[in-house]
């Protein structure tokens, strides 16, 4: 299950009203080999050492990364995408058997973070932190849904100048927005009526807005509901939301109108569409 900018949002808004002010103890690691080959990891274990001692000052997120701030300039980043779970502590005891990390506090609570697919747990210091793909990725200057510079002038700008495909625009490398990956691209296209075949230049200027719109809502309803309903926030509840289109429709009815669902390749993946909702 990936985990996109609001299950990124409500576990760094956890994190920091659970975490700020503590002082860690020890970082302690398993099965770390292959994660390091493959640079899920530090290539150095002594790097996680670094952050004993160092005082949590804040979790902020951006994008599908969080940013753990410590004192003497550590940072601990953490992008579970592609699948992961992270989980608050209250005493160090209760933590899982398996984790990728668990970093305990002098407190005697501690935190788990358990990297289940793809993804990145990596100790920085401040000077490091451009070196890091996710982080550079994330807290970029490309538009968040959560920000106010995304507004529906500026991205409706973005869109005209583009002449591909909407999942080019919304999802990867060179989107135009941070932090969407497929299952968000799905139910926002679904949401505001568009089907995927456009490309963002032919859109209309009531489409375009539509568009708009729907990211914003979609981001939203996300977090109000606590994430995916396979996410598991800091605390071990699940979240409420369910994809309004998507894998889960595969071979169902359009809830809207009826009409059979159709799955299609699109962007080197597959999409789930409505032909008579999303036009």
């Amino acid at each position: 299950m990936s985990i996109e900018l609001p299950e990124a949002h409500i576990l760094s808004m956890q994190m920091n009203r659970e975490l700020t002010g503590k002082q860690i103890a020890a970082c302690k690691l398993q099965n770390t080999q292959k994660m390091q080959k493959i640079g899920f990891l530090n290539m150095y274990l002594s790097d996680y050492n670094e952050l004993v001692g160092c005082k949590v000052e804040k979790a902020v997120s951006r994008g599908n990364t969080i940013r753990l701030k410590l004192s003497q300039n550590q940072n601990l980043i953490i992008t579970p995408e592609y699948g992961g779970i992270t989980l608050f502590h209250p005493k160090t005891a209760d933590a899982p058997a398996k984790y990728t990390i668990k970093v305990e506090f002098t407190d005697g609570s501690a935190f788990s973070a358990r990297l289940t697919s793809m993804g990145v747990i990596k100790a920085a210091k401040d000077s490091q932190l451009s070196d890091s793909f996710v982080y550079s990725r994330d807290f970029s200057t490309t538009p968040s849904p959560m920000e106010p510079d995304f507004t529906a002038e500026a991205f409706q700008t973005e869109l005209a100048r583009r002449n591909v495909n909407l999942k080019t625009v919304l999802v990867g490398k060179d989107a135009a927005v941070v932090g969407l990956s497929n299952a968000a691209f799905q139910d926002i296209l679904y949401q505001a009526g568009i089907h995927p075949k456009h490309k963002a230049s032919e859109l209309t200027a009531e489409q375009q807005h539509a568009l708009y719109n729907a990211i914003k809502a979609v981001v939203n309803q996300r977090i109000e509901l606590g994430g995916k309903e396979q996410f598991v926030d800091f605390y071990g509840k699940k979240g409420s939301y369910v994809a309004a289109m998507g894998s889960n429709l595969n071979g169902k009815s359009c809830p809207t109108c009826g009409t059979l669902i159709v799955k299609m390749s699109l962007g080197g993946g597959q999409v789930h569409v409505c032909p008579n909702c999303q036009k």
